[in-house]
């Protein structure tokens, strides 16, 4: 299977996003503890495993996204871009997040 550039641009961009996505969370665990965080599933596994714990969970979340939406569309570049998407409006959260309890 041969990958077009709006493959690669789509997966070039997801890689980015996930990146983003570690860093806003990671501050914002570390400024405000594990116990802050909102995500009842994504708490458990930071208590449980520290960072490990952070990567495993969003290596399971996104994964599990991934093949879902694989299975259902059976198209890796639109895939890509959906979960883009989705990355996107997480990190706009934790980003407001971050800046409204560093004002608390």
């Amino acid at each position: 299977m041969a990958w077009d550039l709006n493959t690669y641009n789509a997966l070039l961009v997801f890689t980015l996003l996930n990146l983003a996505d570690i860093i806003t969370t990671y501050n914002f665990v570390v400024k405000h503890g594990v116990g802050a965080e909102a995500n009842p599933i994504a708490r458990f596994f930071f208590k449980r495993m520290g960072v490990v714990g952070m990567f495993s969970f969003k290596a399971l979340f996104t994964g599990g996204l991934l093949t879902i939406l694989y299975l259902l569309l059976e198209d890796i570049t639109s895939v890509l871009w959906i979960e883009n998407i989705v990355l996107s409006g997480v990190i706009g959260w934790n980003s407001y997040v971050n800046s409204k309890r560093g004002r608390d």
